[in-house]
This record gives C-alpha cells, sequence and structure tokens, in this order.
C-alpha cells in the first residue's frame, strides 16, 4: 500500500498559512497525529510519541501568534528526532533494550536550536539500534515489503508519509541521505562539523554528521539555518535561481554500483539537465578515492569499538547481529590501522576538491537503486564516501520506478563554498522536480 502523502506538505507552504492566520499550530498538528494514527501500525516510524506534550506546545505557540510573537519558520511545525538525539522530556532509547529509557533533562543542541525556532516535537523516530545495520520495525511508506533505508529509518518514513513535516537523523555512512532517497524524499548531510553535536549518541568522531530529511531543498535550509548558528543560508534561496550550476558527473565507482533503473533515471536526470542549458562534464575520480570504502570502514569499525565496547561486554545478548559483527571487527583494528585511515581521510579531502576546478557541484546516484527487501536496510556504498571526505550532500527525488518506489540523485558541493551549493541544489530540484510531482500525483 502506498502511503506516500500527496501532494507533499512543505514547510515553506506552510509556515506562510499559520503566519496568516488561515491555519493554526494546533490544527497542523492534528492533521500530523492524523496520519500517524492512520499509518503508524503499518510504517512503525515511531519509537516514542507524547501527544500531550505536543499538543501542549501547539497551544502555547497559538497563543504566541495571538500576542504578535513570530519565532520564524518553524513557528509550530511538527518535527521528529531521531532517537539517538535528546530530546528533553523524552528516553533516549537507540533501539537497545539495555539502556536507560528514563527521560533526559536536557536538549541536544540542535533540538534546542529547533525548539528556541517554534518546532514542536511529536516525538522520537525509529533508529536502528545504535544507528548501525541491523534492521529497524520500520517500513517503507512507498511498500511495506521493502525497506525504508536506515538508520535514520523512522525519520524518513515519518516525514514521506506526513507524519511530521521535517525530521533530524544523522549519518556515518549513508544514514541520511540513503533512507530519505528510498523514501521519496530530500536530504542535507551537510559539511563535517557545521551541526553541533552535543546530545547526541556518537558512533564515529571523525565520521558522524546530524542534518534534517524534508520534501524540498528550501525546507532543508530552513531546518538547517534553525538547527545551527553558523549562518543563515535561506535568504539564497528567497529569489527565483536562474543561472545554471556548471556540474561534474561522476562516473566509475558510482555507475559501476547502480543499477538498471538507476542508469535509467540518472540519463533522465542528465537529458533534462541538458535541456535547461546545464554545462555538463565527465568527472574522473583520482586514483586514490579506488580505496576509500575501505578506509571509511576501517575507521568506522576502530571507532566504534572503542566507543561502545564496554557497554556491549556488559550487554551484548541485547546487540543485534550486524552491529556486533562490526564491533568484532573493530576489536582487530589496530591503531596504527586507524592512523592509516585518518592520514587517508585527510588526504582525500585535500584531493576530491581538485574536482570543483570547473564544476560547482557534483552529481551521483542517492543509492544503487529503489530500496531492497526488508532484510537489509540498503547498501551505503554511495554515501560513505562522502561521510569520509566531509563534503556537503544533498539528495532529491527525481523518479518513480517501474515497480512503484522512488529514486534520487545525489549533489555534493565544495566544503568551502557551501553558498554556492545549496544554489545549485536548488537549480536541479527546480528543473527536475515538476516531472517527479507529476508522476506522484
Amino acid at each position: 500500500m502506498n502511503l506516500f502523502q500527496t501532494p507533499p506538505r512543505t514547510i515553506a507552504e506552510t509556515q506562510q498559512a499559520i503566519k496568516a492566520g488561515t491555519l493554526s499550530c494546533r490544527e497542523l498538528l492534528e492533521e500530523c497525529f492524523g496520519n500517524i494514527e492512520a499509518k503508524e501500525e503499518m510504517i512503525c516510524a515511531w519509537a516514542h510519541l507524547d501527544r500531550k506534550s505536543a499538543f501542549q506546545q501547539a497551544d502555547e505557540l497559538d497563543e504566541e501568534l495571538k500576542r504578535g510573537v513570530w519565532r520564524g519558520p518553524l513557528h509550530g511545525i511538527p518535527v521528529g528526532i531521531k532517537d539517538i538525539i535528546d530530546v528533553k522530556g523524552m528516553p533516549t532509547c537507540a533501539a537497545l533494550e539495555s539502556r536507560d529509557e528514563t527521560p533526559v533533562k536536557q536538549d541536544a543542541m540542535a533540538v534546542a536550536n529547533l525548539r528556541l525556532e517554534g518546532a514542536i516535537f511529536p516525538g522520537k523516530t525509529v533508529t536502528t539500534q545504535l544507528a548501525c545495520f541491523d534492521p529497524p520495525p520500520t517500513r517503507n511508506p512507498w511498500n511495506q515489503e521493502h525497506t525504508p533505508g536506515g538508520s535514520s529509518s523512522g525519520s524518513a518514513a515519518a516525514v514521506a508519509s506526513g507524519m511530521c513535516l521535517a525530521a533530524v537523523g544523522t549519518q556515518t555512512g549513508g544514514s541520511i541521505i540513503r533512507p530519505a532517497a528510498f523514501c521519496g524524499v530530500a536530504g542535507l548531510k551537510s559539511t563535517f562539523g557545521m551541526v553541533d553535536r552535543h546530545g547526541v549518541i556518537l558512533l564515529s568522531d571523525h565520521l558522524d554528521h546530524v542534518g534534517p530529511l524534508a520534501q524540498t531543498v528550501v525546507d532543508l535550509v530552513i531546518m538547517l539555518d534553525c538547527m545551527t548558528d553558523q549562518a543563515t543560508y535561506l535568504p539564497l534561496l528567497i529569489e527565483p535561481v536562474t543561472e545554471p550550476p556548471r556540474i561534474g558527473w561522476l562516473s566509475g565507482f558510482f555507475s559501476a554500483r547502480a543499477e538498471p533503473e538507476m542508469q535509467q533515471a540518472l540519463t533522465m536526470v542528465s537529458d533534462e539537465l541538458n535541456a535547461a542549458d546545464a554545462p555538463i562534464r565527465e568527472c574522473p575520480l583520482p586514483a586514490e578515492f579506488d580505496s576509500i570504502l575501505e578506509e571509511h570502514l576501517a575507521l568506522m569499525e576502530y571507532e566504534m569499538f572503542q566507543g561502545l565496547s564496554t557497554d556491549y561486554e556488559q550487554n551484548r545478548d541485547y546487540y543485534g547481529p550486524a552491529i556486533s559483527k562490526v564491533l568484532e571487527e573493530g576489536r582487530w583494528v589496530t591503531p596504527e590501522r586507524y592512523q592509516a585511515s585518518l592520514d587517508y581521510q585527510t588526504q582525500i579531502n585535500q584531493i576530491m576538491r581538485r574536482c570543483f576546478a570547473r564544476a560547482e557541484i557534483l552529481i551521483s546516484p542517492a543509492t544503487c537503486g529503489t530500496a531492497p527487501d526488508l532484510s537489509t536496510t540498503g547498501n551505503p556504498s554511495m554515501n560513505a564516501p562522502w561521510s569520509l571526505i566531509g563534503f556537503p550532500t544533498i539528495t532529491i527525488p527525481v523518479a518513480v520506478s517501474e515497480t512503484g518506489l522512488p529514486l534520487g540523485i545525489q549533489i555534493t558541493g565544495h566544503p568551502d563554498k557551501f553558498d554556492d551549493f545549496l544554489k545549485a541544489a536548488q537549480w536541479c530540484e527546480n528543473i527536475l522536480r515538476p516531472g517527479y510531482l507529476e508522476q506522484i500525483s
């Protein structure tokens, strides 16, 4: 059964209705909880719900509006938070039964920032166990026999099914981009270090990113602005982006892993962008890129074992087979091998900047293909390179396969030219989204 919300409700449109008084915060929350009540039994997107607290937030925000107080574009917007991120008054269980279920007393920094901007938190979204690879109970809204991806499984599924308008996820390998693409929504893994990780359960200090999932690029930017206090990017997108970006088209490593339905979607994307006068060039990857998955894995395994080994030894029976395998492998990664991976990370970060000599963005597949079955969360190989390198990436949905599942592309930007990256992603979405919306209508 297809439980994707059509037409998708965006933050940008909804905040205008709230500001104009044609939609109250309570009415919007009632709509979201209506979708939760209708679809949650089939999708299992939520690890914890707090209806009472959410409606109390909504009523307080409605009262603020009556007094002329407007907190900003997230005023009254329901946002799901992945259950490895602290939300005051809710437990952080990370899908691990041995964890303390006592509600935490303080928001994670990103959540505190969202709360100040008027976001409402219906609850915590399902994560794979400790944000690793063991499949979660969550199912894909497009087809419940398929995975929503992981590890930000519930975040992607909740946004796709209209249970909230945006959500927060994390990515160590592909855990924002892959589930967003599998569920037909947008996702942003920002530049490494851009979003504060205080109050987040970390797997890897050198790989973990925090980022938003939403329906559109503009919605992602609204979320990013509200999650951070570093810069304000939304004004970049107020005026229509009309100048096509210079695009580097990544093949080789990425095209070799793309399944036929993804290859077909990429051909369509290339044709549409070409027709809109975007200059597209093949962008060869450096030889050093060949070992990137091996280096990512060694770094991740080592840091996961260092961070989780004590709890793992004490509570091994609670750990799933996939995360246990990663931790056991991490036991044998030597400090010297770990240091070599860190050295590689520094090196490849510098080498990959050369790809932007004649391109503002790089385009590659967001996933190998459509969402596989429930026995896996999918292959992170399209995304793990960018988690290691730390460059910003966005996925946007571009097509629906013959089997009725969405496909997305991955747009990568230069870490020092984030403004150009966002404007280029917006331009691509402007060209590609109308065809996608026509397919799902």
